[in-house]
């Protein structure tokens, strides 16, 4: 089952502008901070948000399974939250998040708790790890918007 990424706010969770795909392999620390420059270009948090997405990796790996990480803030910078949105980075050639292979990387920012339900959500659509190898074999922008928003 998919769901619309849609807010109750001005911004939609996911806008097609955010998803990059991305040519090299970078660090951990260069994929966080990535994702979240990418969410304060995109009006979702402030710049502290991205200290508290590293904090939260530190503390739990936001390595999930199925070559995907999900970076989001420990509850502390919440108020650095301005509107719940997600990023999408793909690095097909991987990351190495300790220990594990990540190609699929969501910033995200859940304002007013939607964070869990969008987690619960993207939990559905990566359930199986031939979803997140298709969109990182496919390489398109337009199917990966159209994945994990339909």
């Amino acid at each position: 089952m998919k769901f619309s990424f849609k807010s109750k706010k001005a911004l939609p969770i996911l806008m097609k502008e955010n998803i990059i795909i991305e040519k090299q392999t970078m660090s951990v620390k260069e994929a966080i901070d990535k994702v979240g420059a990418m969410m304060i270009k995109s009006g979702y948090v402030k710049k502290g948000y991205i200290d508290g997405m590293h904090r939260r990796d530190e503390d739990l790996s936001v390595f999930l399974g199925n070559l995907l990480a999900i970076p989001h803030g420990v509850h502390d910078v919440k108020d650095e939250i301005i509107a719940s949105g997600m990023v999408v980075l793909i690095v097909p050639d991987g990351i190495d998040w300790h220990g594990n292979v990540a190609k699929v990387i969501i910033g995200l920012a859940g304002k007013d708790g939607e964070h869990m339900s969008i987690l619960a959500n993207l939990a559905t659509i990566f359930e199986e790890l031939e979803t997140a190898q298709k969109l990182v074999d496919s390489r398109d922008i337009d199917f990966i918007y159209q994945t994990m928003t339909q």
